[in-house]
């Protein structure tokens, strides 16, 4: 039996209908690029300006306010280093993040996974998880200041029912800290929860049936399963929170003011500090660089580490 040659090379492209390549069919490489241009190089112009302007002043230095100012290179920086003030901030600013990321992360991941076994009779709920996002910063450090208030407030009022005494919670260097903490997390976690009930809602319900029909647990689904498996939107919230707690200074400006004794002064707050106490604007402006060179290195390195575990399925 022959083979012809139209069943070995199959039917041939009618000389009127010429094939079309994956460029001309719109699925070049470069396309989304140029329709998302005009967005990215407005963006980018906007954003861009006035970081570049801050690093460039930070490079000046004024004798005193209101006199010309004159270009001193890394001076700043290197009186940056060399301020006892700066590294204090630095490690307050280490505990102030971390603190933000383990407590907004674990509540996250637990109201997460509750509204989504609650998802069809409690569906108002998410919309009241926004509620803390609705409120701006300072509005919601002045509530928490008077929640916390030593003599008046109504936790130490719960606490005196119950009869506990309630320890001086902004007085306190050890509990100003944790209140802090506390109120930011408050204000972070509504984005968080809906970032992490979003990855929740996009898992393939089939992988958590078959752990099941194996035996897992509940937690041992969620701990070798689900969270795994939510490994994008963790990276994306804790990037969130970490950029949010690393500049934040509405919340602790407006409840405790950097104190008691410095106890709370991260590293926003010493920039507001230099900038707006001291009038050394200049200098505020290498604080304000390191921070952004800082929350890019993290940014960085959270994105590094959550590449090693990554799971294919």
């Amino acid at each position: 039996m022959t083979v012809t040659q139209e069943q070995t090379t199959g039917p041939e492209t009618p000389p009127n209908k010429p094939a079309l390549s994956g460029a001309q069919i719109g699925q070049s490489r470069a396309t989304p690029y140029l329709f998302s241009f005009p967005a990215i190089f407005v963006v980018s112009a906007v954003l861009a300006f006035p970081v570049l302007y801050g690093i460039w002043q930070s490079l000046y230095r004024a004798p005193e306010l209101g006199l010309d100012e004159e270009f001193v290179g890394g001076l700043n920086y290197v009186d940056m280093f060399r301020d006892p003030d700066f590294w204090s901030s630095l490690y307050r600013t280490g505990i102030f993040v971390t603190g933000c990321l383990v407590v907004g992360t674990s509540l996250g991941l637990l109201f997460a996974f509750a509204l989504y076994r609650s998802m069809g009779r409690l569906r108002w709920m998410r919309a009241a998880t926004l509620a803390p996002y609705l409120i701006s910063n300072v509005a919601a450090a002045v509530m928490f200041r008077l929640l916390f208030n030593s003599e008046l407030g109504l936790i130490n009022t719960t606490l005196d029912f119950f009869g506990f005494d309630g320890p001086s919670w902004l007085s306190s260097t050890t509990w100003a800290m944790a209140v802090v903490i506390f109120t930011q997390v408050w204000t972070d976690i509504p984005l968080t929860i809906l970032l992490l009930l979003g990855g929740l809602m996009t898992i393939d319900q089939s992988y958590l049936d078959a752990a099941l029909v194996d035996g897992a647990s509940a937690w041992q689904r969620a701990r070798y399963l689900t969270i795994p498996l939510l490994a994008p939107q963790l990276v994306i919230s804790t990037v969130w929170l970490s950029y949010s707690t690393l500049t934040g200074l509405g919340v602790v400006l407006a409840l405790t003011g950097g104190g008691p004794t410095g106890s709370t002064t991260t590293m926003a707050m010493e920039m507001y500090n230099v900038a707006f106490r001291a009038l050394r604007f200049n200098q505020a402006l290498a604080l304000a660089t390191f921070i952004l060179i800082l929350n890019a290195v993290l940014t960085l390195a959270y994105v590094r580490v959550a590449r090693k575990y990554e799971i294919e399925l």
